[in-house]
């Protein structure tokens, strides 16, 4: 019986290399090229972004993406059907290419097909609009439970309120073998929100990928924005995808779109520094330099200062590289891929402005540009990658080679770090070890008289609570140094003195260093030192 069997089976296979061989023969003389199904593995992940009916009515499998064409194989690859299916899913899939296949290859795979269920496409490209959602924050586990039962065509919306609820600023959606890991960047940290299955990932992906405007099923990195719609507010939100062994890694950053809510008093400056701040901002034009490292809050600082400037009789105009809040009344750039700050600089020059915001200092031809802009008539505010206020001396006179002009157009600059808050309901003291010790009574000595403690200090650490999550932490404020250009300075720096020589002359000046800041505010319980002495060492 086995070998009757083995006989048949053979004569089917002959039979069937037979066919394949009269469609490949097909295929060369139409011009077009063929597959064997048989060896090639249909794809999910594609075939779910289709109506399954339009396989059987067209005729139509999608097989594949080739770089960002999409690959359909059909057994009538001339048929009017073809150009239907291309015209109904042309918006997705602007550029298709047909290959042939063999009738017998479509019926293989009927089965696959018939289980295919479409992902729903995004309700608006470029948009989400959550305004009838509740939102309101919730902790891990209630997330952790909500996320269990909410529904598959609302999960990025409930994903995307609940991290701007909690008060994240980063998304990270992160594939495995086994399951999906959701983390949300909580004032620069993150934390497992929760986990997805590979069915919620798949959908969310879809949706990102949709409503961002990127390519589907492409093997490189991709970057793409939406705006998320509340009642009575709106949320910019950039997309970054890298394909991973897994599946794509996608980090979904938040922007707070509304710069007037900006607020330098809510960010941290001392009562004692404002003078220095306020002195600067008061002349109309000069440059001010707000400098640190990724992630330290420059941004936020310079649409602080913006917001407190803008005014109906000023023409402020910003190049941003995003552009990450919107101000009203400003004209706004966005710097597109491949173009410098320099060039668009010198175009915004030539339309008269007073007050021009240059997202960040980057080469000589922008330095330049810049310090010329700000010697010229033009208050420019900008940022610079520096360890502190002193070290972005050097930065820039290296860059232009010119002590003269940088001293000219500089009126500050301001280095800064972003410190946690304690969380107020769950704050209590904390003992500093031995270690730590060291590096604080470092801090005292270096401080004015002025700033000594009368007693020894007290320290203060959260230790987790409902309130924040259990983290110990809520919210963020910086510490700051300001740095005022004064002739003193001015005179070390032509005279090429160290960097330490110049700290001190700017200390002597009146400048709070970051430490000594982040040491005040740490007594006052506002932050944990052992906060303020990992982060000024970034």
């Amino acid at each position: 019986m086995s070998d009757t069997l083995d006989v048949v089976a053979k004569a089917k296979l002959v039979n069937r290399n037979a066919l394949e061989e009269k469609i490949q023969e097909e295929a060369e003389r139409l011009g077009i090229p063929y597959f064997d199904l048989r060896a090639a593995r249909l794809e999910k992940d594609i075939l779910e972004n289709f109506n399954n009916k339009d396989f059987f009515e067209c005729s139509v499998i999608p097989l594949k993406m080739d770089q960002d064409t999409l690959v359909i194989v059909s057994p009538n690859p001339k048929s009017e059907k073809i150009n239907e299916f291309k015209e109904k899913y042309k918006k997705t899939y602007p550029k298709t290419s047909v290959a042939i296949i063999s009738t017998e290859s479509f019926k293989d795979n009927e089965e696959l097909l018939r289980d295919i269920v479409q992902l729903p496409p995004a309700e608006t490209p470029g948009e989400v609009d959550v305004s009838e959602m509740d939102i309101s924050e919730i902790s891990f586990d209630e997330f952790q439970e909500k996320i269990k039962t909410a529904p598959i065509q609302e999960l990025l919306k409930f994903i995307i309120i609940e991290a701007f609820a909690m008060g994240a600023s980063d998304i990270h959606i992160e594939p495995a073998n086994d399951d999906v890991k959701l983390r949300f960047r909580l004032d620069g940290v993150l934390h497992l929100a929760t986990i997805l299955s590979h069915e919620q990932y798949k959908f969310v992906r879809s949706q990102v990928e949709l409503r961002s405007g990127l390519k589907l099923n492409v093997n490189y990195p991709q970057n793409g924005r939406f705006k998320v719609k509340f009642s009575d507010n709106e949320l910019s939100v950039r997309i970054e995808v890298m394909p991973s062994l897994y599946g794509d890694d996608i980090v979904i950053r938040l922007f707070n779109v509304q710069a007037e809510l900006l607020d330098m008093d809510k960010l941290g400056v001392r009562d004692i520094q404002r003078p220095i701040l306020d002195s600067a901002l008061i002349r109309p034009h000069g440059m001010i330099l707000v400098v640190g490292p990724t992630g330290s809050g420059k941004t936020t600082s310079i649409y602080s200062i913006l917001n407190k400037l803008n005014a109906p009789e000023i023409k402020l105009i910003t190049l941003e590289d995003p552009i990450e809040y919107t101000l009203p009344g400003a004209t706004q750039s966005q710097i597109n891929e491949g173009e410098g700050f320099a060039d668009r600089l010198k175009a915004v020059l030539r339309e008269d402005p007073d007050i021009i915001m240059l997202g960040e200092i980057r080469d000589a031809e922008t330095a330049k540009t810049a310090l010329q802009a700000a010697i010229t008539g033009h208050l420019l505010i900008t940022t610079l990658h520096a360890n502190d206020a002193v070290t972005a001396v050097p930065r820039i006179i290296g860059l232009v080679n010119d002590a003269s002009s940088f001293l000219d157009a500089v009126n500050i600059i301001i280095a800064q770090r972003l410190v946690r808050r304690i969380c107020p309901h769950c704050i209590e003291e904390y003992k500093p070890n031995d270690h730590e010790m060291v590096e604080i009574n470092k801090i005292i000595d270096s401080l004015p008289i002025e700033h000594k403690p009368e007693k020894t200090p007290e320290f203060f650490q959260g230790i987790g609570c409902k309130e924040c999550n259990n983290i110990g932490y809520k919210g963020r404020l910086g510490i700051y140094e300001f740095l005022s250009v004064s002739p003193a300075f001015q005179k070390a720096v032509v005279e090429n003195n160290t960097l330490h020589e110049l700290k001190e002359i700017a200390i002597k000046d009146g400048m709070l260093t970051m430490e000594q800041d982040g040491f005040l505010k740490a007594i006052e319980g506002i932050v944990n030192i052992v906060e303020v002495l990992k982060v000024i060492k970034e």
